[in-house]
Protein backbone atom coordinates (compact mmCIF):
# COMPACT_ATOMS: atom_id res chain seq x y z
CA UNK A 1 0.00 0.00 0.00
CA UNK A 2 3.00 2.50 -0.11
CA UNK A 3 3.79 4.52 -3.14
CA UNK A 4 7.46 2.93 -3.58
CA UNK A 5 6.40 -0.55 -4.61
CA UNK A 6 10.94 -1.16 -3.11
CA UNK A 7 10.12 0.20 0.09
CA UNK A 8 8.69 -2.33 2.91
CA UNK A 9 4.57 -1.93 3.68
CA UNK A 10 3.47 0.00 5.88
CA UNK A 11 2.47 -0.68 9.00
CA UNK A 12 -1.56 0.10 9.30
CA UNK A 13 -3.09 0.56 12.68
CA UNK A 14 -6.74 1.65 13.40
CA UNK A 15 -8.92 2.61 16.04
CA UNK A 16 -12.41 2.39 15.90
CA UNK A 17 -13.73 -0.89 14.31
CA UNK A 18 -17.77 0.36 14.72
CA UNK A 19 -20.39 0.33 11.90
CA UNK A 20 -17.76 2.37 9.09
CA UNK A 21 -14.29 0.88 10.93
CA UNK A 22 -15.55 -2.80 10.71
CA UNK A 23 -16.11 -2.27 6.72
CA UNK A 24 -12.83 -0.27 6.43
CA UNK A 25 -10.66 -3.00 8.44
CA UNK A 26 -12.30 -5.79 6.46
CA UNK A 27 -10.92 -3.69 3.11
CA UNK A 28 -7.66 -3.17 4.41
CA UNK A 29 -6.43 -6.52 6.02
CA UNK A 30 -6.04 -8.10 2.54
CA UNK A 31 -3.42 -6.27 1.94
CA UNK A 32 -1.80 -7.33 4.88
CA UNK A 33 -2.23 -7.33 8.84
CA UNK A 34 -3.72 -4.49 10.65
CA UNK A 35 -3.51 -3.73 14.50
CA UNK A 36 -7.09 -2.52 15.23
CA UNK A 37 -8.78 -1.32 18.81
CA UNK A 38 -12.26 -0.25 19.88
CA UNK A 39 -13.27 1.00 23.33
CA UNK A 40 -16.12 -1.84 22.74
CA UNK A 41 -14.39 -4.73 24.22
CA UNK A 42 -16.76 -6.83 21.81
CA UNK A 43 -15.33 -5.34 18.46
CA UNK A 44 -12.48 -7.86 19.30
CA UNK A 45 -14.27 -10.49 17.30
CA UNK A 46 -15.14 -8.45 14.22
CA UNK A 47 -11.10 -7.29 14.16
CA UNK A 48 -10.18 -11.31 14.03
CA UNK A 49 -12.92 -12.26 11.84
CA UNK A 50 -11.61 -9.52 9.32
CA UNK A 51 -8.12 -10.77 10.02
CA UNK A 52 -6.81 -8.01 12.11
CA UNK A 53 -4.93 -8.69 15.22
CA UNK A 54 -6.63 -7.03 18.18
CA UNK A 55 -4.15 -4.85 20.38
CA UNK A 56 -4.89 -3.68 23.83
CA UNK A 57 -5.43 -0.04 23.89
CA UNK A 58 -5.14 2.63 21.59
CA UNK A 59 -1.33 3.68 23.03
CA UNK A 60 -0.56 -0.10 21.78
CA UNK A 61 -1.84 0.56 18.38
CA UNK A 62 0.59 3.30 18.07
CA UNK A 63 3.25 2.30 18.86
CA UNK A 64 3.47 -0.53 16.16
CA UNK A 65 2.02 2.37 13.18
CA UNK A 66 3.26 3.74 10.93
CA UNK A 67 -0.07 4.95 9.57
CA UNK A 68 -2.54 5.59 12.39
CA UNK A 69 -6.33 5.34 10.92
CA UNK A 70 -8.85 6.68 12.96
CA UNK A 71 -13.09 6.02 12.47
CA UNK A 72 -14.61 7.51 14.94
CA UNK A 73 -18.09 8.88 15.75
CA UNK A 74 -17.20 12.54 16.20
CA UNK A 75 -14.70 15.01 17.49
CA UNK A 76 -14.89 14.49 21.04
CA UNK A 77 -14.21 10.81 20.41
CA UNK A 78 -11.05 11.57 17.81
CA UNK A 79 -9.74 13.99 20.25
CA UNK A 80 -9.80 11.72 23.12
CA UNK A 81 -8.22 9.34 20.72
CA UNK A 82 -5.43 11.08 19.76
CA UNK A 83 -4.78 12.91 23.29
CA UNK A 84 -3.51 8.86 23.85
CA UNK A 85 -1.76 8.09 20.24
CA UNK A 86 0.15 11.22 19.78
CA UNK A 87 2.59 10.57 22.44
CA UNK A 88 3.07 6.89 21.57
CA UNK A 89 3.19 7.14 17.71
CA UNK A 90 6.62 7.96 16.18
CA UNK A 91 8.59 10.39 14.51
CA UNK A 92 7.94 10.16 10.78
CA UNK A 93 4.27 8.51 10.83
CA UNK A 94 1.51 9.45 9.49
CA UNK A 95 -2.21 10.14 10.90
CA UNK A 96 -5.50 9.46 8.29
CA UNK A 97 -8.40 10.29 10.20
CA UNK A 98 -11.31 9.31 8.51
CA UNK A 99 -13.82 10.65 11.17
CA UNK A 100 -16.54 13.49 10.33
CA UNK A 101 -14.90 16.01 12.73
CA UNK A 102 -14.97 19.54 13.33
CA UNK A 103 -12.16 21.98 11.25
CA UNK A 104 -11.12 23.28 14.03
CA UNK A 105 -10.37 20.74 16.57
CA UNK A 106 -8.73 19.09 13.59
CA UNK A 107 -6.27 21.82 12.84
CA UNK A 108 -5.51 21.82 16.70
CA UNK A 109 -4.84 18.37 16.71
CA UNK A 110 -2.84 18.35 13.26
CA UNK A 111 -0.44 21.45 14.62
CA UNK A 112 0.16 19.44 17.84
CA UNK A 113 1.21 16.10 15.52
CA UNK A 114 3.49 18.14 13.52
CA UNK A 115 5.14 19.41 16.20
CA UNK A 116 6.33 15.50 17.10
CA UNK A 117 7.30 14.70 13.76
CA UNK A 118 4.02 13.37 12.86
CA UNK A 119 2.53 14.05 9.26
CA UNK A 120 -1.56 14.41 9.32
CA UNK A 121 -4.29 14.25 6.43
CA UNK A 122 -8.09 14.72 7.53
CA UNK A 123 -10.32 12.82 4.69
CA UNK A 124 -13.95 12.36 6.47
CA UNK A 125 -15.94 9.60 4.96
CA UNK A 126 -19.46 10.06 2.68
CA UNK A 127 -21.59 7.28 2.84
CA UNK A 128 -22.64 4.71 5.30
CA UNK A 129 -21.68 0.90 6.08
CA UNK A 130 -22.78 -0.60 2.93
CA UNK A 131 -20.54 1.83 0.71
CA UNK A 132 -17.77 1.59 3.87
CA UNK A 133 -18.01 -2.87 2.94
CA UNK A 134 -18.25 -2.10 -0.46
CA UNK A 135 -15.39 0.09 -1.09
CA UNK A 136 -17.66 2.85 -2.36
CA UNK A 137 -17.14 5.73 -0.44
CA UNK A 138 -16.48 9.13 -1.24
CA UNK A 139 -13.24 11.01 0.41
CA UNK A 140 -13.23 14.29 1.54
CA UNK A 141 -8.93 14.95 1.67
CA UNK A 142 -7.29 17.61 3.61
CA UNK A 143 -3.04 18.09 3.75
CA UNK A 144 -0.30 19.01 2.12
CA UNK A 145 0.87 17.22 -0.85
CA UNK A 146 3.36 14.55 0.54
CA UNK A 147 1.22 12.94 3.44
CA UNK A 148 -1.75 13.11 0.87
CA UNK A 149 0.43 11.06 -1.69
CA UNK A 150 1.31 8.87 1.44
CA UNK A 151 -2.46 8.18 1.67
CA UNK A 152 -3.40 7.68 -0.88
CA UNK A 153 -2.90 4.05 -1.72
CA UNK A 154 -5.05 3.42 1.63
CA UNK A 155 -7.85 5.50 0.20
CA UNK A 156 -7.88 4.12 -3.13
CA UNK A 157 -7.90 0.42 -1.08
CA UNK A 158 -11.33 1.58 0.83
CA UNK A 159 -12.48 3.14 -2.48
CA UNK A 160 -10.92 1.59 -5.84
CA UNK A 161 -13.35 3.57 -8.25
CA UNK A 162 -12.07 7.17 -7.19
CA UNK A 163 -13.71 8.32 -4.93
CA UNK A 164 -11.13 10.81 -3.54
CA UNK A 165 -11.86 14.39 -3.19
CA UNK A 166 -9.00 16.44 -2.74
CA UNK A 167 -10.00 19.58 -0.87
CA UNK A 168 -7.21 21.44 0.23
CA UNK A 169 -3.47 21.88 1.74
CA UNK A 170 -5.03 21.90 5.46
CA UNK A 171 -5.56 19.02 7.00
CA UNK A 172 -9.24 21.12 8.19
CA UNK A 173 -10.27 21.31 4.78
CA UNK A 174 -11.51 18.10 4.16
CA UNK A 175 -13.73 18.29 7.87
CA UNK A 176 -14.72 21.47 6.29
CA UNK A 177 -15.76 20.44 2.76
CA UNK A 178 -17.61 17.19 4.22
CA UNK A 179 -19.35 19.47 7.02
CA UNK A 180 -20.98 21.92 4.08
CA UNK A 181 -21.96 18.84 1.70
CA UNK A 182 -23.92 17.11 5.01
CA UNK A 183 -25.35 20.80 6.12
CA UNK A 184 -27.10 20.98 2.28
CA UNK A 185 -28.01 17.63 2.28
CA UNK A 186 -29.94 18.14 5.56
CA UNK A 187 -31.23 21.28 4.51
CA UNK A 188 -32.31 19.64 0.86
CA UNK A 189 -33.80 17.27 2.82
CA UNK A 190 -36.08 18.61 4.95
CA UNK A 191 -36.89 21.88 2.35
CA UNK A 192 -37.84 18.96 0.12
CA UNK A 193 -40.14 16.81 2.51
CA UNK A 194 -41.97 20.04 2.83
CA UNK A 195 -42.72 20.88 -0.68
CA UNK A 196 -44.04 17.09 -1.09
CA UNK A 197 -46.39 17.50 1.63
CA UNK A 198 -47.45 21.05 0.31
CA UNK A 199 -48.02 18.88 -3.28
CA UNK A 200 -49.68 16.29 -0.99
CA UNK A 201 -51.88 18.46 0.50
CA UNK A 202 -53.17 19.69 -3.40
CA UNK A 203 -53.81 16.64 -4.08
CA UNK A 204 -50.85 15.29 -5.95
CA UNK A 205 -49.57 11.59 -5.29
CA UNK A 206 -46.04 11.77 -3.13
CA UNK A 207 -44.38 9.38 -5.95
CA UNK A 208 -45.36 10.98 -8.54
CA UNK A 209 -44.14 14.38 -7.25
CA UNK A 210 -40.81 13.42 -6.33
CA UNK A 211 -40.70 11.96 -9.96
CA UNK A 212 -41.34 14.79 -11.23
CA UNK A 213 -39.19 17.13 -9.08
CA UNK A 214 -36.21 14.77 -8.85
CA UNK A 215 -36.02 15.75 -13.12
CA UNK A 216 -36.27 19.74 -12.24
CA UNK A 217 -34.29 22.34 -11.42
CA UNK A 218 -34.69 21.69 -7.48
CA UNK A 219 -33.16 18.95 -7.60
CA UNK A 220 -31.27 17.23 -5.32
CA UNK A 221 -29.28 14.24 -3.94
CA UNK A 222 -32.18 14.13 -0.86
CA UNK A 223 -34.52 14.30 -3.12
CA UNK A 224 -33.36 11.51 -5.65
CA UNK A 225 -31.78 8.87 -3.64
CA UNK A 226 -32.96 9.62 -0.03
CA UNK A 227 -36.05 10.90 0.47
CA UNK A 228 -38.33 7.96 -1.21
CA UNK A 229 -37.00 5.83 1.55
CA UNK A 230 -39.95 7.61 3.35
CA UNK A 231 -42.46 6.13 1.49
CA UNK A 232 -41.46 2.40 3.29
CA UNK A 233 -41.33 4.83 7.07
CA UNK A 234 -37.35 4.48 6.43
CA UNK A 235 -35.85 7.42 8.97
CA UNK A 236 -31.88 6.20 7.66
CA UNK A 237 -30.91 4.67 10.92
CA UNK A 238 -27.46 4.44 10.01
CA UNK A 239 -26.85 7.92 11.46
CA UNK A 240 -27.92 9.44 14.67
CA UNK A 241 -29.81 12.93 14.43
CA UNK A 242 -27.69 13.76 17.99
CA UNK A 243 -25.03 13.56 15.26
CA UNK A 244 -27.06 15.74 12.68
CA UNK A 245 -27.68 18.44 15.44
CA UNK A 246 -23.60 17.98 16.32
CA UNK A 247 -22.71 18.62 12.71
CA UNK A 248 -24.89 21.77 12.13
CA UNK A 249 -23.70 22.88 15.40
CA UNK A 250 -20.20 23.10 13.97
CA UNK A 251 -21.34 24.66 10.85
CA UNK A 252 -23.06 27.59 12.84
CA UNK A 253 -19.80 27.98 14.87
CA UNK A 254 -17.64 28.04 11.45
CA UNK A 255 -19.75 30.98 10.47
CA UNK A 256 -19.55 32.66 13.72
CA UNK A 257 -16.37 32.96 13.71
CA UNK A 258 -15.97 34.28 10.09
CA UNK A 259 -18.74 36.66 10.64
CA UNK A 260 -21.17 34.74 7.82
CA UNK A 261 -24.76 35.12 7.98
CA UNK A 262 -26.09 31.83 7.87
CA UNK A 263 -29.89 32.04 7.95
CA UNK A 264 -30.94 29.09 5.84
CA UNK A 265 -28.99 26.68 7.41
CA UNK A 266 -29.41 28.09 10.62
CA UNK A 267 -33.24 27.47 10.42
CA UNK A 268 -32.23 23.91 9.40
CA UNK A 269 -30.57 23.48 12.57
CA UNK A 270 -33.23 24.66 14.72
CA UNK A 271 -35.43 22.42 13.20
CA UNK A 272 -33.03 19.30 13.23
CA UNK A 273 -32.39 20.48 17.33
CA UNK A 274 -36.59 19.83 17.65
CA UNK A 275 -36.09 16.83 16.15
CA UNK A 276 -33.45 15.58 18.72
CA UNK A 277 -35.95 16.99 21.58
CA UNK A 278 -38.95 14.98 20.26
CA UNK A 279 -37.07 11.69 19.32
CA UNK A 280 -34.20 11.81 21.55
CA UNK A 281 -30.80 10.82 20.07
CA UNK A 282 -31.70 7.88 17.90
CA UNK A 283 -30.27 6.63 14.72
CA UNK A 284 -32.14 8.56 12.04
CA UNK A 285 -30.84 11.22 9.36
CA UNK A 286 -34.29 11.68 8.14
CA UNK A 287 -36.21 12.64 11.56
CA UNK A 288 -35.96 16.45 10.77
CA UNK A 289 -38.09 15.55 8.17
CA UNK A 290 -40.26 12.87 9.90
CA UNK A 291 -41.09 16.18 12.72
CA UNK A 292 -42.49 18.40 9.59
CA UNK A 293 -44.58 15.35 8.66
CA UNK A 294 -45.84 15.16 12.53
CA UNK A 295 -46.42 18.67 12.45
CA UNK A 296 -48.32 18.90 9.04
CA UNK A 297 -50.59 15.94 10.33
CA UNK A 298 -49.49 14.01 7.40
CA UNK A 299 -47.35 11.48 6.32
CA UNK A 300 -45.67 10.37 2.80
CA UNK A 301 -45.37 6.92 3.35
Amino acid sequence: MTANASAPPARIGMVGVGRMGSGVLARLTPSGPVAAFDTDPTRREVVSGAGGVWMDSVAAVAQVSDVFITVLPGPDEAGAVMNEALPALRSGALWLDLTSGDPVRVADLATEAAERGIEAVAAPMGGGPADAAAGTLVFYVGGSSDPVARAEPILRELSPDGGIRVCGPNPSDGPTVKLLANALWFANAVAATEALLIGQAQGLAPQHLQALLADSAGSSTALTQHLPRMFEGDYLASFGIDRVVEELGTVAALARSTSTASPMLDASADLHRQALARFGPVPGELLGARLIEELAGRYLR
